[in-house]
């Protein structure tokens, strides 16, 4: 009678048990053998023969005696990337202490602000993100509604392609997405927004993929959005945050009505359907963030309120106005970039208008203050003030990016903000597409 045994040797060597009670995975002796995953049997382990030594050189004069392993020495450096548009040939700016910037053309070129104009496009996050030593973006080599958006890597020396979007279930006469609108990385992945054409009046469709670059695999989170049967109502996927183990979202569309903002959140993996967590916000989520527990919503303008930032309370899992902006008309108005730093929750109040505002408020869990207005004191275009794009933290300072306008333009720049309050304008007039981002680099 033959025995398949899988695993022999799994449990190792036992010189207790008797020979009868041993258990099938146990040896009383193993030489020279380790357990190896056998692919070809899913993963089971398998007993191989111990590999010997490789000769590693047959150049050294005379007899070896002894070997000493010495570790090499490893520097990580955590270097600032700020995305460039299309105005000359460089890619992206870089800096390692936040204040000397230089041009790089080695990164593949992050997509142009014209990739991002469907629809509320200029309310998208637009966020790149870093896991590890890379970091991971949208690119720009591809025609928006020919081609699929490419979601590109760079590690500081190589710069490839890591996939193209796949089509969605709602496309247009099976027309590619427009873009990658946002990016985060949790859970032990790279959660990516994905606005695609198709949907109706304001049930944009979109959807949130995953990838998980240990096994490659990229994959549809939940049920996709839009208008079709089985999907989500409401607009779009704009915004990504990581919130009590769920992944939550808020949703864009093309309309200014009020009490309709849209989050609705899931637990990536477990989860087939997204659940909807609240559904009348005053005005479109474009930005998220975890403060003190509690989950902030920055939203744009409606046709009833002003832009806010919203508060979701952690025990009645309910949503009230933490902040409601001065100024603003529908839709021209929003709250963006949310960040914390220094134990406190910053966000960009943006306005272009008749009285242009554009202020950087600051929440210390019981009030919100300007902790500097941008507009008034960091001036670059008279007519239109720059629009907020990333923002990071690196060494204990607070940087936040005011994109160019148009694809061509160079009147962006970066703001800097250390621990006494301090602002400073560390970049200027640059090609400034908005993205932000902190590269671990390991030399």
């Amino acid at each position: 009678m033959a025995l398949t045994n899988y695993n022999f040797g799994g449990d190792g060597v036992n010189l207790v048990k008797d020979k009868l009670q041993l258990g099938p995975a146990e040896a009383t002796q193993l030489q020279n053998a380790e357990l190896v995953f056998d692919e070809a049997r899913g993963g089971i382990g398998a007993l191989s023969k111990r590999g010997g030594l490789a000769a590693l050189t047959s150049a050294l004069a005379g007899t070896i005696y002894g070997m000493l392993g010495l570790s090499l020495k490893t520097t990580y450096t955590r270097t600032l990337y700020a995305a460039l548009g299309s105005a000359g040939a460089n890619t992206w700016r870089k800096s390692t202490d936040g204040t000397t910037w230089t041009n790089t053309s080695s990164p593949l070129a992050h997509g142009v602000n014209s990739k991002f104009t469907d629809a509320n496009g200029e309310r998208d996050a637009r966020r790149a993100t870093a896991f590890r030593n890379v970091i991971l973006y949208q690119g720009n080599s591809y025609t928006k509604g020919t081609d699929k958006p490419p979601l590109v890597l760079w590690d500081g020396t190589n710069a490839l392609t890591v996939t193209s979007i796949p089509i969605g279930p709602s496309a247009t006469t099976n027309t590619p997405a427009y873009a990658i609108v946002d990016m985060l990385v949790a859970n032990g992945k790279v959660y990516f927004a994905v606005h695609d054409p198709g949907g109706s009046g304001a049930n944009l469709a979109g959807r949130v993929m995953s990838l998980d670059l240990e096994t490659g695999t990229i994959a549809q989170v939940a049920n996709a959005f839009g208008s079709g049967t089985g999907e989500v109502t409401g607009g779009y996927p704009c915004c990504l945050c990581w919130y009590q183990n769920q992944l939550f979202v808020g949703l864009q569309t093309n309309t200014t009505t009020d009490a309709i903002g849209k989050v609705v959140r899931c637990y990536p993996d477990i989860d087939t359907t997204w659940t909807s967590d609240v559904s009348n916000l005053s005005g479109l989520p474009c930005s998220m963030a975890v403060y003190a527990g509690d989950l902030y919503v920055g939203v744009q303008s409606s046709s009833a309120s002003n832009c806010k930032v919203y508060k979701r309370s952690a025990t009645t899992e309910t949503y009230a106005a933490s902040f409601t902006s001065a100024a603003g008309t529908a839709g021209s108005a929003f709250c963006g970039s949310l960040i914390v730093f220094n134990d406190e929750l910053y966000a960009v109040e943006y306005f272009s208008g008749a009285t242009d505002v554009v202020h950087v408020k600051k929440f210390d869990g019981s009030s919100w203050t300007t902790d500097r207005d941008v507009d008034a004191n960091d001036p670059i275009d008279a007519t239109t003030p720059q629009m907020p794009g990333g923002a990071v933290v690196l060494s204990s300072k607070l940087y936040i990016v005011f994109r160019v306008a148009t694809d061509g333009g160079t009147n962006g720049f970066i703001l800097q903000r250390n621990t006494s309050g301090t602002w400073a304008r560390v970049d200027s007039s640059a090609n400034l597409s908005g993205p932000l981002v902190v590269l671990v680099e390991r030399s």
